[in-house]
């Protein structure tokens, strides 16, 4: 009976340890996707992006949560998040926006002393006035010299175009930030006012009703108590969100008259809206490249109309976009999908036409936050926490380093583009003026529990000066993941005052460098994404940490030249099994 219960035991152990052989079969399921240049790189007058394309937009109620009360209480790990996007901005300043619903409803007080008063206990929810005073101002500005620069977008009210309250916030705002001011946005989503009861006494507020509006406000900017502030050509418009289409408002003679004063074109667009709770988009639909291309499109008439514009082409904005209007969906926007997402459609939005893209955050415990301050007073002690869309946020910076900025080529792997059930996405990041190409972003959208997919890049890709190639990778466990997520082996999981730390999970992997002459094969695990950085690696040890005690060199396990991989990751896979299965199979016999 003993030696009966020991062998029933030691094949128990068996069967366990031949479980552990299925993620390999996943490995050798398919070939290497192929990674090949694009026949010709983008034209000469295509978009062109810079690394801080991506921004942070602030709901206006809750900005000194983020920012402070005072310039001597700004909270430590906002300067670091900011920082961090900073240091990988090629030293252009952090993209930074003032604004929502409640930076329409709001009011100015400039003898207020404190930062922030709420002035409605009875709000909606998704709209919460406020006044606010000039303090405000000051922290703004403490914030742009902590981080290293930051430029704003301000939202200015089109509610009460007559109010004298639009001309007085403008002049003092204008006059306090100085150059960290990028420009006013001139009313926030009007092509809502009708449905939001912005409007009372119209039954539609249409284009036209707009177009008068924006005169009247843009008229009283010329006659602020600081001076002419439309003489700074720093106003932006119309920033539609939904029920207009950007082409007619253009067409409609908003452009052509406001055109010698306009610095930027805006709009604001969310993928869903779940602001009655009622999400029509599951998880699958961020994890499906072909929904981000199509979601990209959204304004595409109007993006070409002012591409072809010629003297009144304007930079397009994004100036608030996340995954889910009115907070997000929890188990979507507080996953690894939304940092996929994220890094996803900021790359497809720079690829069609934007210059730049705003993720929008408000007040603590909201879904889609980018990180949420601590469960205290305003500007408070406490722990910060880091939620999952952040991390999109700095491969996007990372692939997009140039100094003479980049362009983006969609490479549909795959036919990704169309093709809603493929698992692989990738982008070709040229150089903004020559034909190089510095970067690669690849994608894994495979919710495969760290199964690795192989990628075969052609040599085509590296320059003449140098074969090497760096891999850094966004991974974590699965797509579901909202704490254990890694960029370039460190995480700010389990960390509150905003400093990376090694990350030591298991799905974490440590950069790879590669030789990759005449091309080489790198693989992902999936879920998961990895900019290649071409030729010659950058310096990323101001902003990443020091990397150099998690890399690998060439003919690592996981990375290795066609020579010895014949392009596929299959044979590899299938002698690791069958070696596996060999060593579990003398090892029972042995027990036996």
């Amino acid at each position: 009976m003993a030696r009966s219960t020991a062998f029933s035991r030691r094949y128990a152990v068996l069967v366990s340890l031949l479980c552990l052989l299925s993620p390999l079969s996943v490995q050798t399921s398919r070939a290497a996707v192929a990674i090949s240049s694009p026949s010709s790189p983008p034209p000469a007058d295509a978009n062109v992006v810079y690394s801080n394309f991506l921004g942070i937009s602030i709901e206006l109620s809750f900005i000194n949560y983020y920012f402070g009360n005072s310039t001597d209480q700004i909270p430590q790990p906002v300067v670091k998040y900011l920082s961090a996007l900073q240091a990988r901005a090629s030293g252009k300043p952090v993209r930074l926006r003032l604004g929502g619903n409640s930076m329409d409803s709001s009011t100015y007080v400039p003898d207020q002393q404190q930062i922030i008063q709420f002035t409605d206990p009875n709000a909606n929810f998704n709209d919460q006035p406020v006044n606010y005073g000039p303090q405000l101002f000051e922290v703004m500005k403490g914030i742009s010299t902590a981080v290293g620069g930051a430029q704003y977008l301000v939202g200015l009210s089109l509610r009460t175009p007559n109010s004298t309250n639009i001309p007085l916030l403008a002049g003092d705002a204008a006059n306090a930030l100085g150059d960290d001011l990028d420009a006013f946005l001139l009313g926030n989503e009007p092509d809502l006012y009708t449905t939001h009861g912005n409007r009372p006494g119209l039954k539609n507020y249409t284009t036209s009703d707009y177009i008068g509006d924006y005169n009247t406000v843009f008229n009283n900017l010329q006659h602020t108590p600081k001076g002419d502030v439309l003489s700074l050509d720093k106003i932006a418009g119309p920033t539609i969100c939904c029920f207009w289409d950007l082409a007619p408002v253009l067409q409609s003679g908003w452009l052509n008259e406001f055109a010698d004063r306009l610095k930027y074109i805006t709009l604001q667009h969310y993928p869903q809206n779940n602001c009655f709770g009622k999400p029509q988009y599951g998880l699958d639909y961020y994890t499906a490249h072909a929904n981000a291309v199509s979601l990209a499109k959204w304004q595409e008439g109007g993006i070409q109309l002012i591409a072809s514009s010629g003297n009144n082409r304007k930079p397009v904005l994004m100036d608030e976009f996340n995954t889910a209007s009115c907070g997000g969906v929890p188990g979507i926007s507080d996953t690894f999908a939304a940092s996929l997402w994220t890094a996803d459609y900021s790359l497809q939005m720079a690829a069609v036409g934007y210059a730049g893209a705003y993720l929008h955050t408000r007040e603590r415990g909201i879904t889609y936050n980018l990180f949420d301050p601590p469960d205290a007073v305003a500007g408070g002690p406490g722990a910060w926490t880091t939620n999952p869309s952040f991390y999109g946020m700095l491969p996007v910076a990372e692939a997009l380093q140039s100094a003479n900025g980049s362009r983006v080529v969609d490479l549909n792997l795959e036919n990704s583009m169309t093709d809603k059930k493929a698992t692989v996405a990738g982008y070709a990041i040229y150089d903004g003026t020559a034909s190089d190409v510095h970067s690669l972003v690849i994608f894994n959208f495979a919710n495969a529990s760290g199964a690795t997919t192989d990628y075969s890049i052609a040599s085509s890709f590296l320059p003449s000066s140098s074969s090497n190639i760096l891999v850094r990778y966004l991974t974590a466990p699965s797509i579901n993941e909202k704490t254990n997520i890694a960029w370039g082996g460190k995480t700010y999981a389990g960390v509150g005052d905003a400093n990376p730390v090694d990350a030591t999970f298991s799905s974490s992997i440590p950069d790879k460098n590669i030789s990759c002459a005449g091309g080489c094969t790198i693989q992902i695990p999936g879920p998961g994404l990895a900019v290649v950085f071409l030729g010659d690696v950058p310096d990323f040890s101001k902003s990443s940490g020091d990397n150099s005690a998690n890399s690998t060199t060439s003919g690592s396990p996981s990375s290795t030249s066609p020579a010895t991989r014949n392009g596929s990751g299959a044979a590899h896979s299938v002698v690791a099994s069958v070696g596996l299965v060999s060593a579990i199979v003398f090892a029972f016999v042995a027990m036996i």
